[in-house]
C-alpha cells in the first residue's frame, strides 16, 4: 500500500481524539510526553530523546533515519495547550465529534496538527518507504508561555543541520503561513515629582503616562508599519498600567507595559526608537526609562521564508493537490515556536496546518475534513524534498 493511502480521516481523527484527551496544559505536559515516547518506540524511530525543560514537561524528539548524505527535514508540533478557560459547553478534555468538527481543548492549537504529523510519519513507516534523507519529529513543551521547549531543542544541536521545518499550527483554509510577526514587550517607567495632592504642583507621572498612551492611539491606523503584499500591520497595544494609589500624593511613578508586534524588516531597536520618538513628541514633564523583553528566553523575532524557494513551492504544490484549489501565502498574526526555530534555530520554517475555530478559547474545534488533507500534504512534501531510496 502506498503511504498516502494509509492516511484516512478515521486515522487522523482517532489520533486527534487520543491527544486531546491527554490533558497537557502548559507546565503539565508529562503524560503526553510519556505517550509520545511510547508512540515513537512502537514506530521504531531512533534517537528518541527527552530534553528536560524548566517548569514544563520534556520536549520529545525522535528520528526516522534515511540516506546519510541526504537533506534533513523536521516536523514539529507543540504538546502543550492553554488552560481550560471558563465557558465550555462540553468537557474540554473529552472530544465531542459532530459531522464536520472535533471539539475539545487543543483540538485546533495544535493537537489536530500534531495528529496530521504523526499520521504522515506512521504512513511512511508502515508502508516501508525508505527516505532519501533524515526526518526529525519533535514535540515541544512550554510553547504557550516562553517557548523554553523549543530553545532546549535548538540548544541541543539536534537541528543544527536541518534544511526544512513544517509546523502544522492553525491556519486558514488554502493558506500556508510563510512567516510571522515578531513580538516584544516594552516597559516604560515614567518618573515624576511627588508633592501633596492638595497643591497643583509637582510632576504627575500618571498624567505623563496618559498623554503618551493617548498619542500611541493616534498612531494606530498606520503608524506602526504595513506590508501591503500580505495585508499585515505592525501593532502596538497597551496591556498594563500601574501607578498611584489612594494616598494624598501626586504620583511620582507610573509603569506602562506595551505589547508590540513587529513586521518582518522591523527590529526591536527600531520599535524602541519609535516609542522614544513618540514620547519626545508629547513633551512629558518628567523623565522616563524604557526597557524590553524581560523574559527567560529570547523574544520571538519576525521572519519570512522565501516564497519562491523549492521548499515553499513544494508545500504549496502538495497542499493544492489535496484541496483541488489554489493556495495563497500569508503571515501569521501572532508568534509561536516557529519564530524561534526559524530565527534562533536558523531553519527555514512554514506553517501548514488544519482549519478550525475558537482557537485558544472555550469550545475550540478543528475541521475534520482538513485533517487528512493537511496530513497528506505534509507527507507529499516530505517525500518530494527528501526523496526515497
Amino acid at each position: 500500500m502506498q503511504p498516502e493511502e494509509m492516511i484516512t480521516t478515521e486515522k487522523v481523527v482517532a489520533l486527534t481524539k487520543t491527544l486531546v484527551e491527554i490533558p497537557s496544559e502548559t507546565g503539565k505536559e508529562e503524560a503526553i510526553g510519556d505517550w509520545l515516547v511510547k508512540y515513537f518506540q512502537e514506530l521504531e524511530l531512533t534517537d528518541i530523546t527527552r530534553l528536560p525543560v524548566e517548569e514544563a514537561g520534556d520536549t520529545i524528539v525522535a528520528v526516522l533515519e534515511g540516506k546519510k548524505d541526504g537533506p534533513t527535514m523536521m516536523l514539529n508540533f507543540h504538546i502543550d495547550t492553554f488552560d481550560a478557560f471558563e465557558g465550555w459547553d462540553t468537557e474540554p478534555f473529552k472530544v465531542v465529534e459532530t459531522e464536520d468538527r472535533l471539539i475539545g481543548l487543543g483540538a485546533h492549537d495544535m493537537k489536530g496538527g500534531a495528529a496530521c504529523t504523526l499520521a504522515a510519519v506512521e504512513a511512511i513507516v508502515r508502508s516501508g518507504t525508505k527516505l532519501g534523507g533524515r526526518l526529525i519529529v519533535s514535540g515541544t513543551s512550554d510553547e504557550e508561555y516562553w517557548s523554553r521547549g523549543a530553545h532546549e531543542l535548538i540548544n541541543s544541536g539536534i537541528i543544527k543541520d536541518c534544511d526544512y521545518c513544517i509546523v502544522p499550527e492553525p491556519a486558514a483554509h488554502a493558506t500556508i503561513l510563510i512567516g510571522e510577526r515578531g513580538r516584544h514587550v516594552f516597559i516604560i517607567r515614567f518618573y515624576g515629582k511627588s508633592i501633596s495632592a492638595a497643591y497643583d504642583e509637582g510632576i504627575n507621572a500618571v498624567v505623563d503616562a496618559s498623554r503618551v498612551i493617548a498619542e500611541f492611539e493616534k498612531h494606530k491606523p498606520d503608524g506602526f508599519g504595513y506590508l501591503p503584499k500580505y495585508d499585515m500591520k505592525g501593532t502596538l497595544c497597551v496591556i498594563g498600567l500601574h501607578s498611584g494609589g489612594d494616598k494624598i500624593y501626586v504620583p511620582e511613578l507610573a509603569e506602562v507595559t506595551v505589547d508590540r508586534h513587529i513586521l518582518p524588516g522591523q527590529t526591536v531597536e527600531s520599535a524602541a526608537q519609535q516609542i522614544r520618538d513618540i514620547i519626545d513628541e508629547v513633551g512629558i514633564k518628567g523623565t522616563y526609562e524604557l526597557t524590553w523583553d524581560e523574559r527567560p528566553t529570547p523574544a520571538p523575532a519576525s521572519f519570512i521564508t522565501d516564497p519562491e524557494s523549492r521548499f515553499v513551492q513544494s508545500a504549496k504544490r502538495n497542499l493544492e493537490k489535496q484541496l483541488g484549489e489554489d493556495v495563497k501565502f500569508a503571515l501569521a498574526m501572532s508568534v509561536a515556536d516557529t519564530n524561534h526555530i526559524a530565527v534562533h534555530g536558523g531553519v527555514p520554517t512554514i506553517i501548514m496546518g488544519p482549519t478550525g475555530g475558537n482557537t485558544c478559547q472555550a469550545n475550540e474545534w478543528v475541521d475534520k475534513a482538513s485533517l487528512p488533507q493537511v496530513s497528506k500534504a505534509i507527507l507529499g512534501t516530505v517525500l518530494e524534498l527528501l526523496g526515497t531510496e
